[in-house]
């Protein structure tokens, strides 16, 4: 793990969402756009040069999700969403997916555009 990351997230990344069974759609095996909605931001883990199977035992060791979905940032961006780096203490992958610069919570056709940009890269079922 880096001790340190540019603060910047490079357009050709990609972030990391995971998926609890409640934010599911099993009617249609993928996640529901609720996976893009949250009060206090979106949150992800940014790649940063890591493969995604990194990416993906990281977010499971954290907590049992059902699945785990990826989005490239560009893919974040022509959706007109913003993302922010935000590393934790325990993090510092951690960065967030806002509506825009100055409003966090994303609303509900953005959320359902970010789903359906987003690819389902680990699946329990």
């Amino acid at each position: 793990m880096p001790d340190k990351m540019l603060p910047d997230i490079s357009s050709e990344e990609h972030l990391f969402r995971g998926v609890p069974r409640i934010q599911w759609d099993f009617q249609h095996n993928r996640p529901s756009s609720a996976i893009f909605k949250d009060s206090k931001g979106v949150s992800v883990d940014r790649d940063y040069k890591r493969k995604n199977d990194e990416c993906i035992k990281r977010l499971l060791e954290l907590r049992d999700f059902v699945g785990v979905a990826k989005i490239k940032v560009q893919k974040v961006l022509e959706i007109n969403a913003s993302v922010f780096y935000k590393p934790t203490p325990d993090n510092i992958y951690h960065s967030e997916i806002h509506d825009s610069p100055h409003k966090i919570n994303i609303g509900g056709s953005k959320a359902q555009k970010l789903r359906d940009a987003s690819e389902v890269v680990y699946c329990k079922f």
